[in-house]
């Protein structure tokens, strides 16, 4: 009987505890890719939005938040100054209760700009003009409202018509309702108010270093950044991502001591037969890498668990009205490898000090046993 043989042998010998240990430590590896999954998605859809926009640089507020704090309007006319610079928008954004649903972001974009071109109707038409009382819905946000085109929607007190349902390209955008600025400035009380401006360089395929470099000499007062940095360097989206790396370790924390409570179990109940197996002539190292390898191939169990209980946890969450439209859960090959080598990690640390303690056995005490 080889080695890994004799290790699933003992793994079966009290199969409810060893599938009670491989779904506590199943729920925790479960949790890291749910958690991971979000804080990884939120990022991804905001940089695909703005891939999607066109956009190659931002420039906000330097104060922290999901969303940049407001400021003056008048801050794209400085922006228009550079000669980097092929195109500005400014955008309103903001997250809103609309209707029945608890969390919609709402866009309001200038008039005219490169901000609504990408924009493909699916039914209906985009706005005539700037003064049309008017908003366009994301595929996304059209469902999850249940508006159809000619219906109307409501946007804290004011009523606007739904004069289109579009592809957006991404799905927090077609989670999103759209508009013009000036009708979001003025029902949410910020005129003159904008939170990025959205810029679109000359040369495309350049480094966008240099326009970033002369942007902040311009306006040192704000923070210019990538489109693709904008999720990725948001304070509220890196105090998200830390508090789920911490719930992460906390259940990661649990399950270790879950199955070091096992394999000192399984070792407890097998101190006979180690003694028997050393008195044969078995080395001591073979008995440590025999317990640290039952330790792994539970975790390893565990692991696969953890990535398909995590995955469904995920698919659950992302049609949840909190959800739906805001971002994709993320749960890309990187995740899954990451879910999986935690959970080999805390097989190797959960059983080496139980494997430790085994080869220290002394045959002739444990033979009387």
């Amino acid at each position: 009987m080889t080695l890994i043989q004799l290790t699933l042998k003992n793994l079966t010998r009290r199969p409810v505890r060893t599938a009670l240990t491989i779904m506590g430590i199943g729920v925790g590896i479960g949790a890291v890719v749910a958690l991971l999954g979000l804080a990884w998605g939120l990022s991804k859809g905001w940089a695909e939005a703005q891939k999607a926009r066109g956009t190659d640089l931002v420039v906000r507020n330097a104060a922290g938040g999901l969303l940049a704090q407001p400021f003056d309007a008048t801050v794209i006319d400085t922006v228009r100054q550079c000669p980097l610079v092929d195109k500005a928008a400014n955008m309103l954004t903001e997250v809103l209760s609309i209707e029945e649903a608890p969390m919609v972001v709402v866009s309001g974009r200038e008039w005219g700009s490169y901000l609504w071109d990408y924009l493909e109707p699916v039914e209906g038409r985009k706005p005539k003009d700037a003064t049309e009382k008017s908003v366009v819905l994301g595929s996304i946000a059209a469902e999850m409202l249940n508006k159809k085109v000619g219906d109307s929607v409501t946007i804290e007190v004011e009523d606007f018509l739904v004069v289109g349902i579009v592809d957006a390209k991404a799905v927090v955008e077609n989670g999103s309702i759209f508009m013009n600025l000036e009708a979001l400035q003025n029902v949410m009380q910020k005129e003159n108010r904008v939170n990025f401006v959205n810029i679109r360089l000359k040369d495309r395929l350049s480094d966008p270093q240099a326009a970033i470099n002369e942007l902040s000499r311009m306006l040192p007062q704000y923070k210019v950044q990538t489109a693709g940095d904008l999720a990725a360097q948001n304070d509220g989206v890196k105090t998200f991502e830390a508090m789920n790396w911490a719930t992460s370790i906390v259940a990661l924390l649990v399950g270790t001591f879950g199955v070091m409570n096992t394999m000192f179990m399984s070792v407890f109940e097998r101190t006979r037969e180690i003694g028997v197996l050393i008195a044969l002539g078995w080395r001591r190292s073979r008995i440590l890498w025999m317990i640290i390898y039952e330790s792994l191939m539970l975790c390893a169990a565990a692991g696969i668990l953890g990535v398909v209980f995590g995955i469904g946890l995920l698919k659950v969450m992302s049609q949840t009205h909190w959800m739906q439209g805001k971002l994709e859960p993320y749960f890309g090959p990187d995740l899954i490898g990451l879910a999986l080598l935690l959970a080999m990690v805390v097989g190797l640390l959960s059983g080496l000090y139980p494997a430790l303690r085994c080869t220290r056995i002394n045959p002739s005490i444990a033979l009387r046993q």
